[in-house]
């Protein structure tokens, strides 16, 4: 073995971690504060979308204050916390000391929705029905990379039918070469426009004649299909572009004109979106002109002002839907997904005035109630009970949700059902919520009478029999069985047979007698 890998220098690189941290993401941008306003921009409010690489050591070396950097960090600041996770913002500052802080915002965040299991939508508009449909962002026409992914799934579906072909053609892209120009301010733009555009006129200029040449050889060939004639031979389509090369001038300011007419929806928008890679990029194929500026409009206006900076999921999920069944260990089966509670962050009825939906916290990020929801509990204002344990008044989500009780111990909370989230080109997570049932908070909660109350009206049950030589059940004598009445059933499966259903059922017999 050479001497090399015994340096000092290798030793650092192969045991270190000082140069195998990424380069950090550029900080999230946080609009100002306003009275209406979402976000609010604060130095020490958690961001978005973590920006550093979290960091975590085995415990041998923790209890050391080694965490493979530069220099050991101080116990006093890493040791006692139950989250050892930290992130490097500076190897080395003024002092000559490093700058970290805990990563337990966004870490424990990850853990918890790993844990809750909440897969990632996409709102994608459907540009044949007029309507919004979530799909998964792993669908194979959505998770796509590859600026030729649109142009192979579009000549593959040509031979299918109209119906099919359309919906076949669309494919999307996450991530793009050219920057997205809506969110671009004026002056990066004009910078943009100067250092990338300008000296790719020829280039330019080279692009279109084979865009035109391309378009004029399909539209023959399509001719030529319907006469059942055989392809262009190479001569032909070499006058084909002789022609182009020669009247350039007048295609462009044919372009430009339509341009001018129909702005986005224009063949120049497409073909300038095509060459420079940016969002809203139309698949090659597609011959009809309608639908082909409608949806090269939709893409470029649409409700995101521009692409994701990173995958549609950013790792939070892998499921593509939420049609998964938990299986409990004792009650079997579940309808409903495992509930979580979720703290009232902003309720219903505040200082500055009433809202039709309250503010949860969900996993470490903020998301509003259905108002659907909220709004038939909007007369609901009944008082808390001392008398009760807190769990109890947890069940309460109408009166949770509407105003807080500062005397209500760990504050207020409710039980709710993650649906479906997305993130939009910000970062934001925008998370789908809904109130569970009071089953399935007796099966997470581990009590059995709110499960047999909410099965019971679902099961069939034969009545009691009054006891022998009551007025109901004249006495006739007990040595031979009753013939008149079936032996009732007992709940069995799913609702076992217990002590407290034979006691509630003796109960019930004493008080008809």
């Amino acid at each position: 073995m050479s001497k090399s890998v015994h340096s000092p220098t290798a030793r650092l690189l192969q045991t270190s971690r000082l140069f195998s941290l990424p380069r950090p993401l550029p900080p999230p941008s946080l609009d100002s504060a306003s009275s209406t306003g979402l976000f609010r921009a604060s130095e020490t409010a958690t961001t978005p979308y973590p920006t550093h690489q979290a960091i975590a050591t085995p415990a041998s070396s923790h209890f050391r204050g080694d965490w493979g950097l530069k220099r050991p960090l101080p116990g006093k600041a890493t040791r006692y916390t139950s989250t050892p996770i930290i992130r490097v913002n500076a190897q080395d500052n003024i002092q000559h000391i490093t700058d970290f802080e805990s990563a337990a915002d966004h870490t424990l965040t990850e853990r918890k929705w790993r844990e809750m299991g909440i897969p990632m939508m996409v709102n994608d508009k459907d540009y044949y029905t007029t309507k919004d449909q979530k799909r998964s962002v792993y669908e194979e026409a959505l998770d796509n990379t590859d600026p030729d992914a649109g142009k192979n799934r579009a000549s593959s579906s040509r031979s299918s039918d109209s119906s099919k072909s359309a919906g076949s053609l669309d494919v999307k892209r996450w991530k793009y070469n050219g920057p997205s120009i809506s969110g671009m301010r004026e002056g990066d733009f004009n910078l943009y426009v100067m250092k990338t555009i300008r000296s790719r006129k020829d280039e330019f200029r080279k692009f279109m004649i084979d865009r035109l040449v391309d378009k004029r050889v399909r539209d023959e060939e399509t001719q030529s299909r319907d006469r059942y004639a055989r392809q262009l031979s190479a001569y032909r389509i070499q006058q084909i572009r002789q022609e182009v090369v020669q009247n350039y001038d007048v295609e462009e300011k044919r372009l430009r004109e339509e341009h001018t007419a129909k702005h986005l929806g224009s063949e120049l928008t497409a073909a300038i979106c095509d060459f420079l890679d940016l969002p809203g990029v139309i698949p090659e194929g597609h011959v009809n002109d309608n639908g082909f500026a409608s949806r090269l409009t939709a893409q470029l206006a649409n409700d995101e002002p521009g692409p994701p900076t990173t995958h549609p999921a950013a790792g939070l999920s892998h499921l593509r839907s939420n049609a998964v069944l938990d299986m409990h260990p004792l009650w079997g089966p579940q309808a409903e997904r495992t509930p979580v509670l979720a703290r009232v962050v902003r309720p219903r009825i505040t200082v500055g005035g009433q809202d039709n939906a309250a503010n949860i916290g969900v996993g470490g990020v903020v998301a509003r109630e259905n108002p659907t929801i909220a709004r038939s509990a909007w007369q609901d204002r009944s008082v808390r009970r001392d008398d009760l344990p807190l769990e109890e008044n947890w069940l309460d989500a109408n009166r949770m949700t509407q105003e807080l009780d500062p005397d209500l111990p760990n504050g207020n909370k409710i039980w709710v059902q993650p649906g479906t989230a997305r993130i939009d080109e910000k970062g934001h997570i925008y998370l789908n919520t809904s109130r569970s049932s009071k089953e399935a908070i007796a099966v997470k909660t581990a009590k059995e009478e709110p499960i047999l109350q909410a099965t019971s009206g679902a099961i069939y049950t034969e009545p009691a029999v009054a006891p022998p030589g009551t007025k109901a059940n004249a006495n006739f004598g007990v040595g031979l069985p009753d013939q008149r009445q079936l032996k009732g059933r007992s709940f069995k499966g799913f609702d076992g047979e217990s002590e407290t259903v034979t006691r509630i059922k003796e109960i019930m017999a004493q008080g008809r007698s």
